[in-house]
């Protein structure tokens, strides 16, 4: 039996009622049904659709739980801001052409709306991965901290991956641990500590690993009055981030590990440093 006989879309989404060209939607929304030919959705600040997920709806599908699609009309295109799953379900029961779905359409916004406002509707559901959500609150640029640190990443010449990783030179993965450096650092000396990141080991990507991060930050916070930066660069190229991984996994706290070995490196010169870690 094919989805199309075992599941069929409710009702109302079966009625083919296009509202005409020329009416203009107002907040706080209105409902209307569309035709998913006309709606665009794989926005960037969204999430990929699953198929899992899909396959899920149609296993579980109850046409009278059917709730509207969040579309934002905005230039002349109806941008789906949540509900990408249940087109994709309603498709593939429909037996993969274009069906007439239930939607609130609201206008006036902006696309960085767009995208804070599917990050508010998407934390009620499954989490967001930390990168699918940093990658929602940079394209709305709602927060200030998220923001300063990508521009501080770019300014270095780095690129913060927040979509799929390629592993290419330069390419900041790492989510939590970049934030957690910025957090402990300040813009100013997280920009310090990705300079000389980028200095002594020209954005390899093994010297950009969380562990990496961790340990550099709380090396830099610890001794950012006395480091010279030409002597780290110098001293650090030297070195492989690779040797810094190896010896790293030694001791159970990440950060202050690393930082240990660094300072270690650091100081492989002359003992110019003292040890000053507290943990």
């Amino acid at each position: 039996m094919s989805y199309r006989k075992k599941h069929s879309p409710p009702k109302a989404a079966q009625q083919t009622l296009f509202p005409p060209a020329e009416v203009e939607y107002s907040n706080p929304g209105t409902v209307r049904t569309l035709s998913t030919s006309r709606l665009t959705s794989g926005l960037p600040y969204q999430r990929p659709v699953e198929q899992k997920n899909v396959d899920k709806l149609i296993r579980n599908w109850n046409s009278r739980e059917l709730y509207p699609v969040i579309v934002s009309f905005r230039d002349g295109k109806f941008n789906v801001v949540d509900g990408q799953n249940r087109i994709a379900a309603m498709r593939q029961m429909a037996g993969g052409g274009d069906v007439i779905v239930p939607c609130m359409i609201y206008t006036g916004m902006t696309y960085e709306q767009e995208a804070e406002l599917y990050a508010k509707l998407d934390k009620g559901k499954r989490p967001l991965t930390p990168r699918q959500h940093t990658k929602a609150l940079v394209e709305s640029g709602s927060d200030t901290k998220i923001m300063e640190i990508k521009c501080l990443v770019e300014d270095v010449g780095f690129v913060w991956a927040l979509g799929e990783p390629t592993g290419e030179p330069f390419e900041i993965a790492p989510i939590r641990a970049l934030t957690n450096a910025h957090q402990l650092l300040g813009g100013e000396a997280f920009a310090r500590m990705l300079s000389l990141l980028a200095g002594a080991w020209q954005g390899t990507p093994n010297s950009l690993r969380a562990s990496m991060l961790s340990g550099m930050a709380l090396f830099v916070k610890t001794y950012e009055g006395d480091l010279s930066d030409r002597t780290f660069i110098r001293r650090m190229s030297a070195v492989s981030p690779e040797e810094i991984i190896r010896l790293g996994r030694i001791e159970t706290d990440v950060g202050l590990r690393f930082a240990r070995i660094i300072l270690d490196k650091y100081n492989g010169g002359g003992a110019e440093l003292p040890y000053r870690f507290k943990r």
